[in-house]
């Protein structure tokens, strides 16, 4: 089980000894539930599901037998009621291509006070050539990892937002994040808060979760090309991010931070740990190359990213020694 894994497992365990407090914190829960829309990618024509789930009580626990109504374009669609997995789901099948918000609400019926308010969702329906740019949140759009998102109010990373409202210019943008579901509501605030251009935020369930980044995002990439053929670019910040995205023929963007205060050896592990990315994947150090690559055709190529941190712990190793004598 990796660090993700476990500050997961660390982060349910004070959800549940805080309560309704912890949980309003650490997931944007509201009066001790969770209400949650989930976006979709769809063909024209293609039909798919629109889905909400309640969540509540200590560990967030499904609830069923709670009413919901669906409303797309700002007009009531269908009702269903939340099953035993606490989801309430409607078919839906968009005739052409475009973007199709859709809101879920809950009945009144059943709650001793005021229902959760009603959530947004997207169904983001395109072209099975349209261009796509797939990317992560964490350490690639967020300047810090998991464990910050959980516990802070994280920071974007320099240039990430204006450079994403460049690509949504030109690509359809698809957020990919192996973050659980229960985060869905507070990603999307952060989102829409920095603002950074509309898109799908496709999320993990906590099986996906546990089995780990680079499973969970290879069969999700897998699954959207098989669908989507065109262009793609894909950015994120792990070896097994850029892996999935060569695999499945994107075009690839590692981002590999390495700020002020890194020691040497820190440095050299991360220059070690980049020897599996696969040739002809970007890695860069900021998403101003992330915006040359794409738009100038600049190339970043992966040796010269490990020759700069080598040379960093070089010159680190050897002021530490001066000083020492």
């Amino acid at each position: 089980m990796g660090r993700r894994e476990r500050v997961w497992l660390l982060t349910m365990a004070l959800a549940a000894a805080g309560g309704c407090g912890a949980q309003e914190v650490l997931f944007g829960a509201k009066g001790g539930y969770l209400f949650t829309a989930f976006d979709e990618m769809a063909l024209p024509g293609e039909e798919v599901t629109l889905r909400a789930r309640l969540q509540g009580g200590d560990f967030l626990r499904d609830q069923p037998g709670y009413a919901a109504r669906f409303h797309v374009d700002g007009a009531f669609y269908k009702a269903a009621e939340t099953g035993a997995d606490g989801i309430a789901s409607v078919t839906f099948k968009p005739a052409q291509s475009g973007d199709y918000p859709f809101r879920a609400e809950l009945s009144p019926n059943g709650f001793n006070t005021t229902p959760p308010e009603p959530v947004e969702g997207l169904v983001t329906c395109r072209a099975a050539d349209a261009p796509l740019v797939i990317v992560d949140l964490d350490k690639t759009l967020v300047a810090s990892g998991f464990h910050q998102v959980i516990v802070g109010d994280p920071e974007p990373m320099a240039k990430s937002v204006d450079v994403m409202k460049r690509l949504a210019g030109q690509y359809t943008v698809v957020y990919l994040t192996h973050r659980p579901e229960l985060f869905g509501p507070k990603s999307k605030e952060w989102l829409h808060r920095y603002k950074y251009p509309t898109g799908p935020m496709l999320l993990s369930d906590i099986g996906g979760f546990l089995r780990g980044s680079g499973t969970f995002k290879s069969g999700m990439i897998a699954s959207l090309r098989e669908r989507f053929k065109g262009k793609a670019i894909g950015i994120g910040d792990k070896v097994s991010d850029v892996q999935a995205y060569h695999d499945n023929g994107l075009g690839a963007y590692l981002v590999v931070q390495a700020p002020e205060g890194t020691t040497a050896a820190a440095l050299r592990t991360l220059a070690d740990s980049l020897e599996p990315v696969p040739e002809g994947v970007h890695v860069v150090t900021g998403w101003d190359q992330v915006e040359r690559g794409v738009f100038e055709g600049a190339a970043f190529p992966r040796g010269d990213v490990q020759g700069e941190l080598r040379k960093r712990a070089d010159a680190l190793e050897a002021g530490q020694g001066s000083k020492a004598k």
